[in-house]
């Protein structure tokens, strides 16, 4: 079963510039440093109303243990880091999950 370690980003307070950060700067510099995952995506949080949450960045690896080795990781605490250091909105919010059988 997948694992997946999403980020929630908290609504910027400068919308334009936390995109241009996030797709500039954090997925390029992130991305190499994810050892073992095997896709990142991003999704837009919709309403009804204003969400608490921008966007969601759902990290996958094949395993739980994948996903621990990289949290654990050198690499995996840097990437962590960057995203905390470029949410302008507040701590984004770090999670774990398993596909459900």
């Amino acid at each position: 079963m997948a694992a997946h370690l999403l980020i929630l980003y908290p609504r910027p307070s400068d919308r334009p510039e936390f995109e241009r950060v996030y797709h500039e700067e954090h997925l390029p510099l992130a991305g190499p440093m994810l050892i073992g995952a095997t896709e990142v995506t991003t999704k837009r949080t919709i309403g009804p109303g204003l969400p608490d949450y921008h966007l969601i960045s759902d990290v996958c690896f094949p395993t739980m243990e994948a996903l621990l080795a990289c949290a654990m990781s050198k690499g995996g605490q840097q990437a962590l880091a960057h995203a905390a250091a470029i949410s302008t909105g507040g701590e984004p919010l770090i999670l774990a999950a398993m596909d459900d059988a």
